[in-house]
């Protein structure tokens, strides 16, 4: 029987940091590096997907993104309940539109994200390491000399980015239209991809 299987991974907008509800305008270095305006579902809206994070599943996220991290010599992040609790409110929204239509819209713009989906023709739920491995990949585009951000590399950079903390997990599986579908959502704080704090916060391979 032929086996066909379709990938879709959505480039994470950065957020601004630390910016108040002061009249001025932030920074530069408080500005994001990128921002993308997320396209209307040609779909519309439909049931989300049930949620199937479990401990495991957690584990194996933050111990993934972990092992990344260390590669560029960024600290561990934890996880953190709150996060945990967000990056579920996420998930629902993202798998509630077909693939990653909706991209970021509606997201908290204290936090990074990080997004990844997959759609298959068998019944199946993603181990969290395939998302985070399929994020660093981008290493492999990413130009540690002239930093910055790029649509290319941008899940790479947030992963790595020294600055943030905490992170918080998600996955939501279940059959969409025409798939079976994961929906994978890390949330990140602070948020990473900071115009500005490339070269402090994304550094070159250490071990």
């Amino acid at each position: 029987m032929l086996k066909r299987k379709k990938f879709g991974v959505l480039v994470a907008t950065a957020a601004l940091v630390g910016v108040t509800a002061a009249a001025t305008p932030p920074s530069r270095a408080d500005r994001p590096a990128h921002t993308t305006r997320s396209p209307a579902s040609a779909a519309g809206s439909r049931p989300a997907l049930p949620d199937t994070t479990d401990g495991a599943f957690l584990q194996q996220v933050v111990k993934a993104v972990n092992r990344y991290r260390a590669r560029h010599g960024a600290p561990p992040v934890r996880l953190d309940g709150k996060l945990n609790a967000y990056a579920k409110s996420r998930a629902r929204q993202v798998s509630s539109h077909e693939r990653l239509h909706e991209g970021h819209r509606g997201l908290d713009r204290r936090y990074g994200e990080n997004l990844y989906w997959t759609g298959s023709a068998e019944r199946n739920r993603l181990p969290g390491p395939t998302a985070v491995k399929a994020w660093y990949d981008e290493v492999a585009s990413y130009d540690f000399r002239a930093g910055g951000f790029s649509h290319a590399t941008g899940h790479f950079t947030q992963l790595v980015w020294r600055g943030s903390k905490r992170i918080g997990a998600a996955r939501a599986t279940g059959r969409g239209g025409e798939w079976f579908e994961n929906y994978v959502v890390v949330t990140f704080s602070p948020p990473g991809n900071v115009e500005g704090r490339f070269r402090e916060n994304v550094q070159v391979k250490v071990r």
